[in-house]
């Protein structure tokens, strides 16, 4: 089930709301506890010293009734204040439900008191007062109810708890309407892509004036200019196989018609079969020069390292091609030596393409240069060859499959164009690159591969 963002942003909003309104309340009800707490201390310390005041003011044990008549004139009916004076002599006792004065309330500082005949304790001061010299000591204590305050912190939260509910409950509407529309330019985005199609590549997403989402246009727009540039590669590719593969399917239909148009001899049959088998075998190296690009483009690596001296597979390549470069009276030199860890087979191959792509564009009698340095970034492999200069245009394609850079050279039975790809997809195998430069009527092409470890 997909979740929208803007109701998992309100989600984390109201989240977030809760959290802040909990802490605040929860501050506030101890600044209010707190503020209550003190201002009912005040209040006892001063019913306190009105109390001790009217019982100073007695001289006599004759006027102890009219103190008893005070004390309960100012006790309130609802029981919320009350006062109880405990002495030795029970005659001058005083107060309702008066505890032992051994009780825990009997002190000169704050505590809590319960009595049976209130839901909620008393907070209780105490004093020790002589009013009478011929009497003992008097114990006055003043109680007052908490449950003022308990009502007010009770309401306190039930106000806060329904303003917190309907603030949160705010903050996640407006969180979702301001989600909703800080998600507008993404919208936007989403409705550019959903334009793209095959027929207009060259349609781009506009960039937004979010400094977030920029970057995200320009990364999608980037893949596009990719997207296209391989959508035209294949595009071109493709009408590269076809014309590559339409030449020798054509040849071989060809030759097939004219030996059906009448009887053949024996010769003039084997003639022709030997026509359609040199076709068969330039079907099935594309088709196997296809097939090997295909795995390195899928990521394969090369298998089979091991530890050899390039140039000593150099001189088995020339000497493989020796036949190709006598015919056209050419000499390679190989300068240099380097040791790397390369499988043999595929870098022989790579070589003999090299090779083969420089005897092909080399004049009759002219030499060839094989140089092998070892550099910072790995092991170079050059190949030099006399020859017309290749344009810059054309020396950054060389190594795209099918690519030619003389067009009247689209076919021939010694190339398919499929040569310095494949020494591309090695170089890559070895975890190598490729290069080609041309200048001064000299033309080099080449790999670099990693060194052998010290």
């Amino acid at each position: 089930m997909m979740r929208s963002i803007a109701v998992r942003l309100a989600v984390t909003f109201a989240l977030v709301a809760a959290a802040v309104f909990a802490l605040s309340g929860f501050a506030l009800y101890r600044a209010l506890a707190t503020t209550l707490e003190r201002q009912q201390e005040a209040d006892l310390r001063g019913k306190l010293e009105v109390a001790a005041r009217l019982v100073s003011e007695v001289r006599s044990v004759e006027r102890w009734d009219e103190l008893r008549n005070t004390l309960t004139t100012i006790t309130t009916t609802d029981g919320n204040t009350r006062f109880w004076i405990a002495c030795e002599n029970t005659a001058l006792n005083y107060g309702f439900s008066i505890p032992d004065i051994g009780h825990p309330a009997f002190g000169k500082s704050v505590k809590l008191l319960t009595v049976k005949d209130s839901a909620y304790p008393l907070k209780t001061l105490g004093d020790t007062l002589k009013p009478l010299p011929d009497y003992p000591e008097i114990y006055l204590l003043v109680g007052i109810s908490t449950e003022p305050e308990a009502k007010t912190l009770h309401a306190f939260v039930i106000a806060l708890t329904a303003i917190s509910v309907c603030g949160i409950a705010c903050v996640a509407m407006l969180g979702y309407w301001v989600s909703r529309f800080g998600l507008r330019p993404l919208a936007r985005l989403c409705a550019g892509a959903r334009d793209l199609n095959a027929r207009n590549l060259s349609q781009r997403l506009a960039t937004p004036g979010v400094a977030e989402l920029a970057p995200l246009a320009a990364s999608f727009n980037g893949a596009l200019d990719r997207l296209e540039t391989a959508y035209a590669q294949l595009e071109g590719f493709n009408a590269d196989v076809a014309h590559e593969l339409r030449t020798p399917i054509g040849n071989l239909i060809g030759a097939t018609q004219v030996a059906l148009t009448r009887e053949r001899s024996r010769c003039e049959l084997e003639e022709t079969l030997q026509s359609n088998l040199e076709e068969l075998e330039r079907l099935r190296a594309i088709v196997n020069d296809m097939l090997f690009l295909a795995r390195a483009d899928r990521g394969e690596t090369a298998d089979g390292l091991a530890q050899a001296s390039l140039a000593a597979e150099v001189h088995k390549t020339i000497e493989f091609l020796e036949p190709l470069i006598e015919e056209k009276s050419l000499a390679v030199d190989t300068l240099g030596d380097a040791v790397a860890s390369v499988d043999r087979a595929l870098f022989r191959r790579a070589m003999s393409n090299l090779l083969h792509n420089a005897i092909q564009h080399s004049p009759p009698g002219s030499r060839l240069q094989v140089a092998l340095r070892e550099q910072e970034n790995g092991i170079e492999v050059a190949v030099s060859n006399p020859g017309a200069s290749i344009p810059g245009e054309h020396l950054t394609r060389l190594f795209d499959r099918f690519y030619r850079a003389d067009p009247s050279r689209a076919y021939s039975q010694d190339s398919h164009g499929l040569g310095l790809a494949i020494v591309k997809a090695i170089a890559k195998m070895h975890g190598g690159t490729v290069f080609a430069r041309s200048g001064g009527g000299i033309n080099t092409i080449g790999l670099t591969l990693e060194g052998a470890p010290a």
